[in-house]
């Protein structure tokens, strides 16, 4: 992915966690430091921080973040 779209990806995957979680969750902190540095050691770490989620929490992310994509929230 070219840069851009990873930031948009990554700005996406923030709010999506963010709007379920809240933004003060390691993960949110951890995504955000990740489109902030550019880091590939920041960005490593999102996605460990991601991956510890439960998987009912991540499947919610993932439902609420291609809602927000499609602009299908309601």
């Amino acid at each position: 992915m070219t840069r851009m779209v990873t930031d948009k990806a990554l700005a996406l995957l923030t709010q999506s966690v963010s709007d379920i979680v809240g933004d003060e969750t390691r993960i949110a902190s951890a995504l955000s430091r990740a489109i902030h540095t550019g880091s590939p050691m920041d960005l490593v770490m999102a996605q460990a921080s991601f991956d510890d989620l439960d998987a009912t929490i991540r499947r919610q992310i993932q439902g609420y973040a291609m809602r927000l994509a499609t602009g299908t929230m309601h």
